[in-house]
C-alpha cells in the first residue's frame, strides 16, 4: 500500500543527514554522492492520513499560548494498549519536550553533586554528556557478548551497583547501538537489583515502537504493579521521523518522583510546543497501519545488508527492534579512521563506534531506513572498499 521506495528528495530541506556542509564537516573529504547511513532517522515520507492531519492543523493558524489537550494522554494510551496490550494509567503519562532534555532534567532534579550513574556499554553516547552535565559520575558495565547478542552480566552488576553506590541507571532499551530488546525477566532482574540498593532506573524505550520479525517490546513499566523505582521515556519522534518536533512523554508511576520531574520542567520553563503535542495525536490516531509495513520494509533491508555483509570478515548483530545494525569488521581497529577512509572512496557514510560509550573497537552502525537502490549501492561499495583491505 505504501511506496517506501519512493526517493524523497531532503537534500534542500536542511536536513543533517543530508546537509553537504554537515557532511563534510563530519567525514570530512566525502565523496559525492553520499551514500548517508549514519544518523538515526528515516528518508521515508508520512503517509497521506498523516500529513493532512498536520496541515488541517497548520491551516488553523492558531499557534498562541496553549494547553495540552486531554486526547495527548488518551492517544498515548490506546497506542500502548493496540502496540504493546499495556494498560497504561493517565495520570502516570508526563509530557516532555524530547527524551534527553527530560533526562537531562531528571538526573539535575534526582540526584545530588557527584552521584554515581551506570551504563551499560557500549552505548548511545549522549548519555556520557546529561551526566557530567549535572556533575555526576559515569560508571561504566560493560555488556558481554554471546552469539553476537549482547547480555548483561547481573552477577557484576550486582557487585558493582553495591561497590560504587550507584544511584541511577541509563537504559536503552531496545539498546542503542544493537537493537537488543531486554526481555521482562532481564527488565525484573534489573528493578529488583536497583530497588534493593535505591538506585533509579531511567528507561529510554524511543525504539521501542519497531520490533522486527515477531519480537515483542518489553516496556520496564509492564512491571508496574510490583516496581516504581524507574521512569519511561518514550516518543513518536522515531516511530514517525518527527525528532525536529521535540515532542515525548514520560511514565512515572511513582507520585513523588513524577512532581519531581514536573517541578523540574517548570522550574527550568520547558514546556511542549503545541505542534509536537497535536502532531503526535495524529501519529498515535493514524499511524497503525504505516507502522505496520513499515516494519515489513525495514525487515526486508535488514536482510538485505545481511545479504551483503555475510560474505566479508565481519560480525553482524541482527536487531530486535528499530532500522540500526551494529557490525564488528573484524580485519579493522579504528572505526573512525574507516568511516573517513570509506567516505572519502566511496561516499558511503556510516555511523563510526566512538560514537558511543566504549566497547566499540572495530564496530560502526548502519542505518537501513532508507530506499533499497540506495542501500544495496552502498552495500555493493562497502564491500568493495573492505576487501581491498
Amino acid at each position: 500500500m505504501y511506496n517506501f521506495d519512493e526517493i524523497l528528495d531532503r537534500k534542500e530541506n536542511n536536513t543533517k543527514k543530508w546537509n553537504r556542509e554537515y557532511i563534510q564537516k563530519r567525514f570530512k573529504d566525502a565523496k559525492e554522492p553520499y551514500y548517508p547511513l549514519f544518523i538515526a532517522d528515516m528518508d521515508y515520507r508520512l503517509p497521506e492520513e498523516i500529513s493532512k492531519g498536520f496541515i488541517d492543523i497548520v491551516s488553523r493558524g492558531d499557534f498562541g499560548y496553549f494547553d495540552i489537550k486531554d486526547e495527548f494522554k488518551s492517544d498515548i494510551k490506546h497506542w500502548y494498549k493496540v502496540k504493546q496490550g499495556l494498560d497504561v494509567n493517565l495520570d502516570d503519562i508526563v509530557p516532555i519536550v524530547g527524551a534527553l532534555t527530560t533526562m537531562n532534567v531528571v538526573l539535575g532534579e534526582v540526584l545530588n553533586y557527584n552521584d554515581k550513574v551506570l551504563v551499560f556499554t557500549p552505548v548511545y553516547g549522549p548519555f556520557k554528556d546529561i551526566t557530567l552535565n549535572n556533575n555526576l559520575e559515569l560508571i561504566r558495565e560493560p555488556l558481554e557478548i554471546k552469539e553476537n547478542r549482547y547480555f548483561i552480566n547481573f552477577k557484576r552488576l550486582n557487585k558493582k551497583i553495591n561497590d560504587e553506590n550507584i544511584k541511577c541507571i541509563l537504559l536503552c532499551n531496545p539498546h542503542n547501538p544493537s537493537g537488543r530488546i531486554w526481555n521482562t525477566e532481564e527488565l525484573k532482574r534489573i528493578l529488583e537489583i536497583a530497588k534493593k540498593n535505591n538506585v533509579l532506573v531511567i528507561s529510554d524505550e524511543v525504539h521501542g515502537d519497531l520490533a522486527l520479525y515477531n519480537n515483542s517490546f518489553s516496556s520496564i513499566y509492564k512491571l508496574k504493579e510490583k516496581f516504581d523505582n524507574y521512569i519511561v521515556i518514550g516518543s513518536p519522534n522515531k516511530t514517525f521521523n518527527i525528532a525536529s518536533l521535540n515532542v515525548g512523554y514520560a511514565l512515572i508511576s511513582n507520585v513523588n518522583l513524577k512532581d519531581k520531574v514536573c517541578e523540574g520542567m517548570m522550574k527550568r520553563k520547558i514546556h511542549l510546543n503545541i505542534l509536537g503535542a497535536e502532531f503526535s495525536s495524529v501519529c498515535y490516531k493514524n499511524g497503525y497501519l504505516w507502522v505496520k509495513e513499515l516494519i515489513e520494509k525495514i525487515e526486508k533491508n535488514i536482510d538485505l545488508v545481511n545479504k551483503y555483509l555475510r560474505h566479508i570478515d565481519c560480525s553482524i548483530m541482527i536487531p530486535d527492534a528499530g532500522y540500526l545494525i551494529w557490525v564488528k569488521f573484524n580485519k579493522i581497529d579504528d572505526s573512525l579512521k574507516f568511516s573517513i577512509d570509506l567516505a572519502k572512496k566511496t561516499g558511503v557514510l556510516l555511523e563510526c563506534g566512538n560514537r558511543f560509550i566504549d566497547d566499540y573497537k572495530g564496530f560502526l552502525r548502519i542505518n537501513v531506513a532508507t530506499n533499497s537502490s540506495i542501500l544495496e549501492e552502498a552495500m555493493k561499495k562497502i564491500l568493495e572498499f573492505y576487501n581491498e583491505i
